[in-house]
């Protein structure tokens, strides 16, 4: 007969062991989630790999056990709890009942205690049990029907494993532990007797009884007087270690029972926690009905789709393409619906294995014609999930060029604005949170990897699929809206977020021309550079080395030339920016480093890069601008990311000059002068930051001359430049440390300078306390145009979080409205070329910047209404102002 096997988890070692096993992590609103992560995880190991019949978790609980009557300084050592293990407690804890497992736990026991009751109960009732823990301790329990197994290396002791570990066998290890101690429990052990002399006494004695009665016989020195003198600590060890067997537990094996999760408690707490692989993969979602999905295959049903659709105000698509370049992508087929009643897919590009288009189908052409009105009118408006993608499909010649007119609605958007912190905004991740399993992209396709492998879909899963997404889009639209609204971000969206969708893939579309050529040499200048770079270092390091290997490198500084040590890594010692940036000013072989590490990542991140990214037919880079990028509002660039590339550095413009105007044409930038002072301004109403902008002064040069009390015009350009790193570090919420940092003085005279600054802005001091108290008291904080922020840290007890949390309703507000202007202006810069009917055309935006690419007879007027036009994108307290240049490059000053 086969005995039941009952798993036992160290629920509290595992815990802490979670916690330091994985790097730091939280979710959206700041709270840590590592330890709940790695938790989780472990439970997911034993279930996968052992699909356990019977489960218990022991915990410990917080305060004293019996064992501290013994002895009052059992576990004195130990230091609290950190805070942000603490408040993941709860979470753990409600993970253990979402699996719905058995939870042992009582006050006055340890969790060792709880385990080795249990085990006693289990194992006389006729089962084996498997003891999940890593913890030596445990091991005492170890016999024929008791095992040992640590997930976390997967190590499985069992008798032969205890002997071969310790030299003997598990009934005789609590007078081995005894006699050592341990430290970590503040259990004092016998002072002078390590491993290996209680393992040579007790295989001479057997015990620590007879041990101590043959004590006489030793060889009489201190350490034998030692022995003696803490007899009573030995015993006292032993006490202390030996488990209790006899801790209030289950003796019904039906208690031990794993039964099924509770699915909603773990959805609920997984969405909490943002585990969107652990909600994809644990939690069990509804799967979509298709019985409301159609197939469209003939011309007759089209038309009568069409027909049907022709009421609807809004419409839902989604396309599916051949590939994920939207240069090159055609159209596979397209869905639609316009209610979560029905859904139509309508497949146009279909192939099988041999490359020989399905039957059932219809073509590109018909779908076109008949859907261009639809799809066009400006009354029907369009619904998609990263819609922007769909917009440029369509736009293509090569998929009938068809516009999507009319208001576009992104839930994608829709759900970034009301949650700007999320990790993901990935549709299935979206509606896993509101039970609904969408099938995979890798499921529909059976794990094809081919770009093009949806067109070898079958009709019929591809209809469901694709049906699916707009469903799903739907369903999310309909929650959406009403959450938009009761918020006061409708309006936002409206007007602002969702008429940018269009411009920017319009942008995208547009590229910007590079120089190939100036590309190929910049590389060349850039490796020839690199390896002058590399020889001068090793020049000074008096070797060769790998540059790139923190572990040589720190060989180098730390070892041979014996600068002084900073901070420690799992590795070794730190070698990264900061680091190389603070040992600079000691020697010369670290700033070489640095020069050397920004060379390389400008010649592999910019210089190589574009060259690949550019465009073989145009010419042109496509960058992709992410909408949903970043927590403050502002747009993001990707392939490639031009937000990054330095401009103050003679490398960084050279890579600029790379981005030129074609012939007859000039690039035309406006770029808003001190947009997020001029915002801090408008929020502060700090009567000094007023007045000097209103009368047009240097605000740097203002600012220099209140903190270093001297003339204005005795200004130096080194002090300017201290009051501009203060004035744009003040916005960001910058502290005297990071002020020191960053301008090499002490932490002292940082604080003086910030002191003086908010002596002379005594208003912004003002606001920047009233931000922070509103923030505290809404949980928010807002934008001049409507966008939200949630700072839920702003009340932590950590105080790091709560700062950081404060720097963030600080600065959020005007880094927020500083990108709601710029967006404002992007729409009434567009708007005014179209309403003009002038054939110069946005291409970039960078920063503050906005780039237009503008056909040399047209310079005059489109400079004239770049800058109206973004002047006039904000009315705030001061005057907005643009600085318009025009250049052949974007390498110009």
């Amino acid at each position: 007969m086969v005995k039941p096997v009952v798993y036992l988890i160290d629920g509290s070692a595992y815990i802490y062991r979670a916690y330091h096993a994985i790097k730091p992590l939280s979710n959206s609103s700041g709270l840590p989630t590592h330890a709940v992560f790695g938790f989780a995880t472990i439970l997911k190991k034993l279930m996968n790999e052992k699909q356990p019949e019977y489960l218990a978790i022991a915990f410990d609980t917080r305060g004293k056990v019996f064992r501290h009557d013994m002895y009052a300084d059992y576990k004195a050592n130990r230091p609290p709890m950190p805070e942000d293990l603490a408040v993941q407690i709860p979470h753990i804890r409600s993970l253990v009942r979402a699996y719905n497992i058995l939870s042992l736990e009582e006050s006055t026991q340890e969790a060792d205690d709880l385990i080795a009751s249990a085990t006693s109960v289990l194992t006389l009732a006729g089962c084996e049990v498997v003891i999940v823990s890593g913890d030596k301790d445990l091991m005492q329990l170890v016999s024929e029907s008791v095992r040992l197994w640590d997930p976390m290396n997967d190590r499985l002791m069992d008798i032969a494993a205890v002997e071969k570990k310790y030299g003997l066998p598990p009934e005789r290890l609590l007078d081995y532990f005894a006699m050592v101690g341990d430290s970590s429990d503040n259990v004092p052990g016998v002072p002078g007797v390590g491993p290996k002399t209680a393992l040579k006494y007790l295989e001479q004695y057997g015990n620590l009884d007879n041990f101590y009665q043959h004590l006489d016989e030793l060889k009489q020195n201190k350490t034998t007087q030692r022995i003696r003198d803490h007899q009573a600590d030995a015993f006292l060890s032993r006490d202390l270690i030996r488990l209790n067997h006899e801790a209030p537990v289950p003796e019904d094996l039906a208690e031990y029972i794993c039964r099924p999760a509770n699915n909603e408690a773990l959805r609920s707490l997984f969405t909490e926690l943002e585990f969107h692989t652990l909600l994809k993969n644990e939690v069990h979602s509804a799967k979509v009905d298709t019985s409301t999905f159609s197939l469209v295959s003939t011309e007759e049903e089209l038309i009568e789709l069409v027909e049907r659709l022709r009421t609807a105000k809004s419409l839902v698509i989604d396309t599916e393409t051949d590939s994920l370049d939207v240069l090159q992508a055609n159209l596979v087929g397209i869905s639609v619906c316009m209610d979560e009643n029905a859904a139509w897919y309508l497949p146009c590009g279909h192939v099988n294995e041999n490359g020989d288009r399905q039957t059932g189908q219809l073509e590109l052409q018909q779908v076109v014609e008949r859907l261009r009105p639809l799809l066009e009118d400006e009354r029907i408006e369009k619904i998609g999930h990263n819609i922007k993608y769909d917009l440029a499909v369509l736009r293509r010649q090569e998929n009938g060029n068809i516009q999507l007119n009319g208001p576009l609605f992104d839930t994608m958007v829709g759900a970034w604005l009301l949650d700007p912190g999320r990790r993901s905004y990935k549709l299935d991740d979206l509606c896993e949170a509101i039970d609904m399993r969408l099938t995979s992209f890798a499921e529909v396709v059976q794990g094809d990897k081919r770009e093009d492998a949806f067109t070898r879909v079958s009709l019929e899963d591809a209809a469901n699929y694709s049906c699916e997404d707009v469903f799903a889009a739907c369903t999310l639209y309909q929650r959406q809206v009403p959450e938009l609204e009761t918020l006061g971000m409708m309006e936002l969206y409206r007007d602002l977020e969702g008429p940018l969708i269009s411009l920017l893939q319009q942008m995208e579309a547009n590229g910007v021309l590079v120089d190939g050529e100036l590309l190929q040499q910049l590389s060349l200048d850039f490796a020839t550079q690199l390896a002058g770079c590399e020889q001068e270092i090793y020049t000074l390091a008096g070797k060769e080395f790998n540059i790139q290997s923190p572990k040589q490198l720190g060989d180098v500084l730390f070892e041979d030339l014996q600068l002084p040590k900073g901070r420690k890594t799992k590795t070794g010692w730190s070698t990264d920016v900061k680091v190389l940036e603070k040992l600079a000013g000691q020697h010369e072989l670290p700033a070489k480093v640095l020069h050397y590490r920004n060379l390389a990542k400008l010649k592999s991140t910019y210089v190589d890069k574009l060259a690949e990214l550019r465009h073989a037919n145009t010419g042109r880079v496509h960058t992709s601008f992410n909408q949903c990028g970043t927590a403050t509002g502002r747009l993001s660039s990707s392939n490639p990311n031009l937000q990054n590339i330095p401009i103050r550095t003679a490398e960084g413009r050279r890579i600029r000059e790379a981005f030129i105007a074609p012939q007859g044409h000039a690039l035309i930038s406006g770029d808003y002068s001190q947009i997020d002072l001029r915002v801090m301004a408008h929020y502060s109403k700090d009567e000094k930051l007023l007045e000097a902008f209103l009368q047009g002064e240097d605000i740097h040069r203002r600012t220099a001359s209140q903190i270093f009390f001297v003339a204005p015009e005795l200004v130096t350009s080194e002090m300017r430049r201290v009051a501009k790193t203060i004035n744009f570090g003040i916005v960001y919420g910058m502290s005297s440390f990071g002020l020191a940092s960053q301008l090499d003085l002490s932490r002292k005279e940082a604080q003086t300078f910030i002191d003086r600054y908010f002596d002379h802005f005594a208003g912004i001091r003002q606001f920047m306390d009233k931000i922070v108290e509103q923030a505290r008291e809404n949980g928010f904080v807002s934008t001049l145009f409507g966008r939200r922020r949630p700072v839920p840290d702003i009340l932590n007890t950590n105080k790091s979080k709560r700062e950081f949390a404060e720097r963030i309703a600080i600065n959020t507000p005007i880094q927020g409205t500083a990108a709601d202007v710029m967006k404002a202006a992007m729409l009434r810069v567009n708007r005014a070329l179209n309403e003009g009917q002038y054939q110069s055309r946005m291409i970039l935006q960078v920063h503050d910047e906005l780039v237009l690419e503008v056909p040399d007879d047209e310079h005059e007027e489109v400079m004239l209404l770049l800058k109206r036009e973004m002047e006039a994108a904000a009315q705030l307290a001061v005057p907005l102002t643009v600085h318009v240049q025009q250049g052949q490059n974007l390498g110009k000053e």
